[in-house]
C-alpha cells in the first residue's frame, strides 16, 4: 500500500527540523563545557599573572601612585576573577539532572551569552581606575627623569585599543551564542 505524497512530505520536513539525537547534543553540550572550562582556566592563570606582577611593583616602583594603582588593579583582578565564577563559570552536562540536556545547553548559552555581553562593567570597568593612577604615576615618574614623548601616547592608544578590542571580541561572542540559542528555540518552540 502506498502512502498519500503529502503525509510522506510531512514525514520528512519533520525528521529535516527535529530535535537533533541525543548523543549529538551530549557531544555538543560537553564539547562547550570543556570550552569554557579552559577558558576560566586561562583567566585564572592571567589573574595569578597580574596580582603576582603588580604585587612586585608595590615594592619596586618608586611613585605613590604607581603604588596605589597596583593595588588597584590587583583588587580590580580579583574582583573579575570573582565575577567570572559567579557569572561564567562551566557547568558539566551531568549538573542537568532531570531537565532535557538540550534545555540545559541552552540555559548555559544564556548565562555565557549574558556574561559576554555585560563584559564592560564586570571585566574592563574595574582596571580603569587602577589603570589610570598607575599610569599617571608612571608618567610623572617618566617626565621628572626622562621627559615624555610620542611613545607616551602610543601607549595609552595601545591600552585603549586592547579594552576596546576585548570589549568588541565579547560582543562577536555573544552574538555568536545567540545564534545557537536561537536555533535551539527553533528547534524546542521555546524562547526566553
Amino acid at each position: 500500500m502506498t502512502e498519500d505524497p503529502a503525509k510522506q512530505a510531512w514525514q520528512a520536513s519533520v525528521e529535516i527540523a527535529g530535535a537533533p539525537p541525543l548523543e549529538a547534543v551530549r557531544k555538543g553540550a560537553t564539547k562547550f563545557y570543556r570550552y569554557i572550562w579552559w577558558r576560566n582556566l586561562v583567566e585564572y592563570a592571567a589573574c595569578v599573572v597580574v596580582v603576582g606582577g603588580f604585587g612586585t611593583y608595590i615594592f619596586t616602583l618608586p611613585h605613590l601612585l604607581q603604588k596605589i594603582g597596583s593595588v588597584l588593579i590587583i583588587l580590580a583582578t580579583l574582583y573579575v576573577a570573582w565575577q567570572l565564577h559567579r557569572r561564567a563559570s562551566a557547568v558539566p552536562p551531568e549538573a542537568a539532572g532531570t531537565m532535557p540536556l538540550l534545555l540545559f545547553a541552552r540555559a548555559q548559552m544564556v548565562r555565557q551569552r549574558d556574561a559576554l555581553r555585560s563584559i564592560f562593567g564586570w571585566y574592563i570597568a574595574p582596571f580603569l581606575p587602577g589603570m589610570a593612577t598607575f599610569m599617571t604615576g608612571t608618567l610623572i615618574e617618566k617626565r621628572a627623569s626622562v621627559g615624555l614623548g610620542p611613545i607616551d601616547a602610543i601607549g595609552l592608544a595601545v591600552m585603549v585599543a586592547v579594552f576596546a578590542g576585548v570589549w568588541w571580541l565579547n560582543q562577536l561572542g555573544a552574538r555568536r551564542l545567540q545564534r545557537h540559542i536561537d536555533e535551539i528555540d527553533a528547534l524546542t518552540g521555546g524562547s526566553e
